[in-house]
């Protein structure tokens, strides 16, 4: 009602002036007043014309009854009954994990696949323009918990769906729940969901760690071939780079931590990395 109010004073605001505007014209500058005042009548129309809508505004909100219905409950053009909605894809992009922290990426994911929907129809795609390591093995991990957070949240009609928010409600979280085991899988969940922060908080450590140890590795080959090969060069001279190992011992193709020629960051082989797959096989009781 008052932004009703609020529409209506300036309409009459306006009239006034463009009333003024009319009855006081320039006769120094004729054709620049009349195209002003054409520019601002057309004007005046146009704001008024974008004011109709929000005077009885439309509130339009999903019915979940009827969607279920229409495309999930069996009928002549769908006799199994067989979810009719159409596929959905999702894309999560991120291209810093040190602006962009790697947990609030993963819980994006986790709250996409919890979502309410058929989840042969639901697929999560995430694009790093980084190329980090780090958002690579976060993402590894939000998909081994994925395993375990979305049956929660199906079986129990949890909301919201996205982890980190859900644990910290201020609201009661038991009201309402009637199934006599949810209190023992939210603090399952939970416990793991605890266990899950700390990894991927802890990821830069480990892969920083890993790498050392691997490129220690490559510089003391290096060293003991040098000697084999009897070469002159002092061992000062070796140029090692300092790679970002996977955990399988392979060179990360992306972004390396310590930037080298081919793998500089911005200059890495192009990786939009598929990191949680359609869950075909995700079977919801």
């Amino acid at each position: 009602m008052s932004f009703r109010l609020i529409i209506f004073v300036r309409l009459v605001i306006l009239v006034f002036f463009l009333k003024w505007r009319v009855q006081n014209p320039n006769d120094d500058a004729i054709w620049l007043w009349g195209m002003s005042v054409v520019c601002e009548i057309w004007f005046a129309f146009s704001w008024v014309l974008d004011q109709f809508p929000k005077l009885f505004p439309v509130n339009r909100f999903a019915d979940l009854d009827v969607l279920k219905e229409k495309f999930e409950t069996p009928n002549p053009t769908n006799p199994t009954g067989k979810s009719d909605l159409p596929g959905v894809d999702m894309f999560v992009s991120t291209a810093d994990p040190e602006k962009e922290p790697p947990l609030v990426t993963a819980n994006t994911i986790l709250s996409i696949l919890a979502a309410d929907y058929p989840v042969e129809k639901l697929s999560c795609y995430v694009s790093d323009d980084g190329g980090s390591l780090l958002t690579f093995e976060a993402m590894a991990e939000a998909a081994s918990f994925a395993n375990l957070w979305v049956p929660f949240c199906r079986k129990h009609e949890i909301e919201p769906r996205n982890p980190e928010s859900y644990f910290n409600l201020k609201r009661d979280p038991y009201k309402n729940k009637v199934r006599s085991d949810f209190v023992r899988d939210r603090r399952r969940v939970k416990r793991e969901y605890d266990e899950f922060k700390v990894r991927i908080n802890g990821l830069p450590d480990s892969i920083r760690r890993r790498s050392d140890a691997y490129n220690a590795s490559q510089e003391i080959k290096a060293m003991r071939k040098h000697r084999e090969n009897g070469n002159e060069e002092p061992m000062e001279n070796l140029k090692i780079p300092k790679a970002t190992w996977m955990a399988d011992g392979t060179h990360w193709p992306g972004t390396w931590t310590n930037a080298a020629p081919e793998n500089s960051r911005g200059d890495h082989a192009s990786i939009i990395q598929v990191v949680i797959n359609l869950y075909e096989t995700l079977i919801i009781h």
